[in-house]
């Protein structure tokens, strides 16, 4: 009896140290994606391209995630998840360091899109051990989303030190034979140290990749029960126009928030505020604090209101708050500071909320969840683009008019989806009524 007691915390114990290390992956993948933003000025500099151009970057780096996302599923067919993990961390590590090495954006972007892909490949193995490992319990995903928002936070914090506080409106004199020319240089001849914020990226990947051999070679090799799957039931002609509305909204909104942060330090540089990137890192850093705090706040609420309300009270101040940026961001720091806190307030509990919605009135089986990861990742890519180029080509301020008009999309989206959610429920009633025979 003994023996079976001490096994039994054992194996509770290696589930929890493997769940640990799964929470530490997904702090790195948060890392890693929160880095582009706060040092997308010096790399411009580093690079001596455009601000449209270095807007690209972040862009295919997620476009790639999203491909990457998807080759997990005939990957894993060949190789262990942990196999896996400890590869495209490794790999991770080695391509985030050459970012600040390299002298040309192509070779930046080349870069990137590896990093992309790896961190596809280790953001489905990272969910799809946690589906394993939580035995059906909703806590460790939330927890997942927790742990990348810390990365998200930490990443800004971890750079802010080592930038070079570049003025973009800085001017450089050349006198000439005729007249003094007055040009206009970013850069000037400041010296960035963004490479040592990279180095501590890789050296926390690799720390990673240790703990990852020493789980994936210094655990038993016991024969561990699949999850049963769930069958998969065709559905309805009103269930795959949910469905539709649903991957729409994933889509266009999904990673919204990310791509504010991302373009946040860009927006406070080049508007009529010209900040400082220091101070834009700590706003990014504070964006992704209360992102978390969203989110924490998000699972709590879920017990006491039902998603529909908690989806519709996120849209509603989402709406609110971008709409105030739209004609306040650009005059007043502390409004563009106090409004960007509310947007991420509001950001952080909707996709969670989504998702749990989609439990609470559709099927949904392993092929909706993945169509929805993948949505998730390909509009971040989209919206990312899309907005970077918008401000590059009109005004600074398109990042809040491209943010309020998301935020009426996906409140007319979700108004779609509420009805024909309702209607989904009635002719399920209706089957169940016939089947039974009840009135």
């Amino acid at each position: 009896m003994s023996n079976l007691r001490q096994l039994g915390v054992q194996h509770l114990t290696c589930r929890y140290s493997e769940l640990a290390l799964l929470l530490a992956v997904s702090a790195f993948d948060g890392l890693i994606e929160s880095c582009f933003g706060p040092s997308l000025q010096d790399l411009q500099c580093l690079y001596s391209v455009s601000v449209q151009t270095i807007s690209t970057l972040f862009p295919v780096y997620a476009g790639f995630k999203a491909a990457g996302s998807v080759l997990y599923v005939p990957v894993h067919a060949v190789f262990n998840v942990y196999t896996l993990m400890m590869v495209c961390v490794l790999v991770s590590s080695c391509l985030v360091l050459v970012i600040p090495l390299c002298s040309s954006f192509w070779v930046a972007a080349a870069v990137s899109s590896g990093l992309g892909l790896t961190g596809g490949v280790t953001y489905s193995a990272v969910v799809a051990t946690t589906g394993e490992l939580s035995q059906e319990s909703t806590i460790p995903f939330h927890l997942l989303g927790l742990a990348a928002s810390a990365g998200h936070i930490l990443a800004p914090l971890m750079i802010s030190p080592f930038l070079s506080n570049i003025s973009p409106h800085g001017n450089r004199f050349n006198i000439t034979a005729n007249a003094l020319e007055v040009t206009t240089d970013p850069c000037g001849n400041s010296d960035s140290f963004i490479i040592y914020a990279y180095l501590i990226f890789a050296s926390c990947g690799l720390i990673l990749v240790i703990l990852l051999v020493l789980l994936r070679y210094g655990r038993k090799n016991n024969t561990e029960q699949e999850s049963s799957q769930k069958k998969d039931k065709s559905f309805g002609k009103l269930e795959l126009i949910l469905l539709g509305f649903l991957v729409s909204l994933m889509f266009i909104g999904g990673g919204t928030n990310f791509v504010y942060g991302s373009l946040l330090l860009l927006f406070g540089i080049h508007s009529s505020l010209h900040m400082p990137e220091t101070t834009l890192a700590l706003m990014t850093s504070s964006f992704y604090a209360v992102t978390v705090l969203g989110r924490v706040g998000g699972v709590f609420l879920s017990l006491v209101v039902s998603q529909s309300c908690l989806i519709t009270a996120c849209l509603a101040g989402l709406l609110a708050a971008s709409v105030i940026l739209v004609f306040t961001a650009e005059s007043s720091l502390p409004y563009l500071w106090m409004c960007s806190n509310i947007l991420a307030l509001f950001y952080g509990p909707i996709y969670a909320a989504l998702i749990a919605w989609c439990v609470e009135n559709i099927r949904l089986n392993d092929t909706v969840c993945a169509t929805f990861t993948f949505c998730d990742i390909a509009g971040t890519s989209l919206v990312a683009i899309t907005i970077g180029q918008l401000m590059s080509v009109f005004e600074p301020q398109m990042l809040h008019y491209s943010v309020a008009t998301i935020a009426v999309i996906q409140i007319l989206l979700f108004l779609c989806i509420f009805l024909l959610g309702r209607l989904v429920r009635k002719d399920i009633k209706e089957e169940y009524t016939v089947l039974t025979g009840s009135e």
